[in-house]
């Protein structure tokens, strides 16, 4: 598991299990915890907050653990989140209802702290596999941008990178990647010819386009029209957001 800092979200209407699990967490240094009392609490704050994994109590008045998780996988942002399910039965039915709903593992209470840790691992591991495998197209004539990014995000992403709009053109028309990021201002061909030729295309329509930029947000989606970037990122780009954009487009599989 990358040594990032993980937002780990815990929900559970049970205060004393919530205090538990986070003095189990506040001693790890790659986590930050936070605690919601309730499934609407939490969704509200989604708003605000993405988590990168949700460790989510089933049996809750109110809005229930599954219903939480159904929302879940309604909300762009959130509809690939890890969630790891609560639950004070270790009977078959509910953990068959926990797997069949997509859960990325499940918990039964109470939760030591060996068993917390090592389903964390395991999941975020799976997880961070999972976008490994993933590729990332950088084109940006600012070379040295490129060997920077490159060496944030390969950490989590295959990223190829390229300094011309033309020789990113000719690569796409016989290679697959996953999402690409694109300078506004390029020489030749810029950000916004790419983008229209890219979304014409058949086979890169949906490939989802992030474009960098010095640009208003406006003054992209004025300049862009009909063909619109998936998202777009200010520079001098903050790796984090980046890397956060990148995460919402390419993990929705």
């Amino acid at each position: 598991m990358n040594k990032q800092i993980k937002n780990i979200a815990i929900v559970d209407d049970d205060e004393i299990s919530r205090i538990i699990l986070y003095k189990y967490l506040i001693l790890e240094k790659q986590y930050s915890t936070k605690l919601y009392s309730s499934g609407e609490e939490f969704l509200e704050s989604t708003t605000r907050i993405t988590p990168d994994l949700v460790i989510l109590d089933i049996e809750m008045p109110g809005v229930n653990g599954i219903e939480v998780f159904d929302r879940m996988r309604k909300i762009k942002e959130l509809e690939d989140v890890p969630v790891i399910f609560l639950t004070g039965k270790e009977d078959k039915n509910t953990v068959m209802k926990c797997i069949g709903r997509g859960a990325d593992g499940y918990m039964v209470k109470p939760v030591s702290k060996e068993v917390l840790k090592s389903k964390l691992n395991e999941v975020l591991k799976r997880y961070n596999e999972f976008r490994a495998n993933k590729t990332i197209l950088m084109i940006d004539d600012d070379v040295e941008f490129l060997k920077i990014s490159k060496i944030k995000l390969s950490k989590y992403y295959k990223v190829l990178t390229v300094d011309s709009g033309k020789t990113a053109l000719d690569y796409l028309t016989s290679h697959r990647v996953d999402a690409i990021i694109l300078d506004y201002f390029m020489p030749l061909y810029d950000g916004k010819n790419i983008l229209n030729i890219l979304k014409r295309r058949e086979s890169t329509k949906k490939t989802p386009v992030i474009m960098a930029t010095a640009l208003s947000q406006d003054e992209v989606i004025n300049a862009c029209g009909d063909n619109q970037p998936d998202a777009i990122v200010t520079k001098p780009v903050n790796i984090e957001e980046l890397l956060s954009k990148i995460n919402m487009l390419v993990c929705m599989d």
